[in-house]
């Protein structure tokens, strides 16, 4: 989307690009309510589960803003408020978005990979129970 916007294609490109975007925002955020409610454990349950809850809550949030930032984002664009010269406010929306990506990376390594999934089980049977 933002290519194209620089290239000047304000007909098909971006209007392509945003809906792509916004559809992926939509479709990971049902899928983390999906998982909150098919979940075994709760936010009171334990530590992992307070952590777990916490830190993809807050990134559910951060994907519900920038979904709506990208709505506003595509309806400016449909105005004709955007040029290739003039498009802050888009611009600001992406870096936005790449900084969430990066820290679902992050956040996903940590609560899925590490703590919750088959790399802790790795460190455990390799020092034989002691994980410190």
């Amino acid at each position: 989307a933002h290519k194209s916007m620089r290239l000047k294609d304000y007909d098909v490109g971006p209007f392509i690009g945003l809906v792509v975007t916004i559809v992926c925002g939509t479709v990971f955020f049902l899928v983390q309510l999906r998982e909150y409610y098919w979940n075994s454990y709760t936010i009171a349950d334990s530590v992992y589960g307070s952590v777990f809850y916490l830190l993809t809550g807050f990134h559910g949030m951060h994907v519900v803003v920038g979904t709506i930032w990208l709505m506003v984002s595509l309806v400016r664009l449909w105005r004709g408020e955007f040029s290739s010269q003039r498009h802050f406010g888009f611009e600001a929306c992406i870096w936005y978005w790449h900084f969430v990506a990066v820290v679902w990376v992050a956040l996903w390594c940590l609560v899925y990979v590490w703590f919750g999934g088959w790399l802790y089980m790795w460190w455990f049977k390799m020092w034989d129970g002691d994980v410190y």
